[in-house]
């Protein structure tokens, strides 16, 4: 990753591994998300989809300890996609301060083992 794409970034990334269940249209898939930030995430599926998702797809993300997250595919990645969250920043107020409890546990002076 280029130091100019890393600057772009406008929050900070966490290495995590937070699993979740997608949908999109009539499917579901399992995967995990291997970094996040409050922003969003890339995540990699269990299995390979048959078609890619394309950039602007919405998938919804259910995570066992954060709840149902509307996400926007950013683009595709080897054995998954990047997605930006789609917050409504008053109503999702409750999901968010999940999100950022999860993010910190994540966080290196968390004391959490990787």
């Amino acid at each position: 990753m280029s130091v100019e794409s890393i600057e772009k970034r406008r929050h900070l990334r966490h290495l995590v591994n937070e699993p979740f269940i997608a949908y999109h249209q009539d499917s579901e898939f399992i995967g995990a998300v291997v970094n996040m930030s409050v922003s969003g995430a890339a995540v990699h599926l269990d299995v390979e989809l048959d078609a890619d998702l394309e950039s602007d797809t919405i998938v919804k993300l259910d995570f066992q300890r954060i709840g149902e997250i509307r996400t926007r595919v950013v683009h595709p990645l080897v054995g998954g996609f990047a997605v930006e969250f789609l917050f409504d920043s008053e109503q999702d107020r409750e999901l968010i301060d999940r999100l950022w409890k999860v993010l910190n546990e994540y966080a290196p002076c968390s004391g959490r083992p990787r």
